[in-house]
């Protein structure tokens, strides 16, 4: 006897079929991919720089082709604040759903 994954996610799911909604979230799906690599991109072409300008042990403010370079120190604060309630909508897809519910 074999045993198949079943794609479930809870015992009494609503299933929907919208194919407008079904188009619109693999859209946003290709969006968040396309979105974290370049962010990933970012991250690492932004370390580089900011790797080279402390090599430089500039003081002040300097510029290098278009760019304005400033270093400062930032002190540690205590932040607090209140938020109001709210309702939060989680979209992923099917496969990483594991534990979120």
């Amino acid at each position: 006897m074999s045993v198949a994954a079943n794609p479930q996610i809870q015992i009494e799911e609503t299933v929907i079929e919208d194919e407008a909604l079904e188009a619109a979230l693999e859209a946003r799906e290709t969006a968040k991919e396309k979105a974290a690599a370049a962010r990933k991109t970012f991250a690492e072409k932004h370390e580089t720089a900011k790797g080279r300008i402390l090599e430089l042990e500039l003081s002040g403010r300097a510029r290098c082709g278009r760019f304005v370079i400033a270093e400062a120190p930032v002190a540690g604060r205590a932040v607090a604040f209140e938020t109001s309630p709210t309702t939060r909508v989680v979209i992923r897809v099917a496969k990483d759903t594991d534990g979120l519910f």
